[in-house]
């Protein structure tokens, strides 16, 4: 079998190409450098044009790429790969089979033409799902149920940088604090405005710091980290490039989200072991098994989650239950090992498919 992952990760591509019987290529738009992310030894890159989806450029050099290394499986990992993949086998005499990436819980758009020429294109084999709330949104869009595949994420975690609470000590946070941490963009959509009010609802609880990682865009954010309740205890730090290790010196990992296919940061935590407290949003709650791998409550509920958080902070030894739970589960189902048995799957089933239909 031989399969083109176009923007996939390293990890990825190594994992599959570790199969038996795989041949595999690593493709990537010329702005990634794939320096910073030496390739596997078993995997061939490659660069192409890449940039918006109508950019012939790209399909033009995609095509050629095809033509030449003649695919049985093309993987594009997000809408402008995929448009560029499909451009490219328009019209090929033998063309490959293609299976899209998604990565999102909205829905397609019936009027977005950049949906058309990816991920409602009939070219388009089989989709990729980063979860089981990315799959239903799919369908929901009018995509049939059997052509969508949960494939989970993974993410690239090397053995455990656990710089733990000495590596807050920067931040002016007491060695003897219960440290409650998240990492994301502030958009509304990550719902941090919502872990702020619940900070504020659980005041009482005078040993709780809060560090929050990430780049502020949601000027709300501030305001309610001003709150005298707490604001000597927020700590707003910014976007760091090490956050993915630092909260390894948390207790609890809070993502409040609104909206979330999966989550790479909760990931981050679970593999640092820091016990996690999840809205139900999306593909989160079946990352965090509730009262398994730690809590989950639901979306926007900020009594809910100040609950949770109260309950953790009384119950140490169940947050410790937690953590280990957490990061046995990442471990165990979602590296780029299991994502490469789950794409596999799908491959030879759409392969087995094809072949079926030509002998008939």
């Amino acid at each position: 079998m031989k399969v083109l992952l176009v923007n996939a990760k390293p990890s990825l591509a190594d994992s599959v190409a570790k199969c038996d019987g795989v041949e595999v290529a690593l493709l990537w738009p010329r702005k990634y450098d794939l320096a910073n992310v030496p390739p596997p030894d078993r995997v061939s890159p490659q660069y192409y044009a890449g940039g918006a989806k109508l950019n012939l450029r790209a399909a033009w050099q995609m095509r050629r790429i095809l033509r030449t290394m003649r695919p049985d499986i093309v993987h594009a990992f997000y809408g402008r790969a995929l448009a560029h993949v499909v451009l490219a086998a328009s019209g090929l005499r033998s063309r490959p089979r293609i299976v899209s990436f998604r990565g999102i819980t909205s829905t397609l758009s019936p009027l977005n033409a950049g949906d058309w020429i990816s991920y409602r294109h009939p070219k388009v084999d089989a989709h990729a799902c980063e979860s089981e709330a990315v799959r239903q949104s799919l369908i929901a869009s009018g995509i049939d149920a059997a052509r969508c595949w949960i494939t989970y994420n993974s993410k690239q975690m090397p053995a455990a940088l656990r710089p733990g609470r000495k590596g807050l000590e920067q931040f002016g946070i007491p060695a003897d604090a219960f440290v409650i941490g998240t990492i994301a963009t502030m958009r509304r959509v990550k719902g941090i405005d919502i872990l702020l009010r619940a900070a504020s609802a659980c005041a009482e609880l005078s040993d709780v710091h809060w560090i929050l990682f990430g780049r502020l865009v949601d000027p709300e954010i501030r305001r309610l980290a001003a709150d005298p309740l707490i604001s000597e205890r927020v700590h707003l730090v910014g976007h760091r490039a090490d956050a993915s290790e630092l909260i390894s010196g948390a207790d609890l990992f809070v993502m409040p989200s609104r909206a979330e296919a999966l989550c790479q940061a909760l990931l981050e935590a679970m593999h640092q072991a820091v016990c996690p407290v999840v809205s139900d949003a999306g593909g989160m709650k079946e990352v965090v098994r509730h009262g398994v791998d730690g809590l989950v409550f639901a979306s926007e509920n900020v009594d809910a989650l100040a609950q949770a958080i109260r309950t953790l902070h009384a119950d140490r030894p169940m947050m410790k239950q937690y953590a280990a739970a957490a990061r046995q589960r990442v471990a165990a189902e979602f590296t780029a090992e299991r994502m490469a048995d789950r794409c596999l799957a799908m491959y030879r089933d759409l392969l087995s498919s094809c072949r079926s239909r030509a002998a008939a």
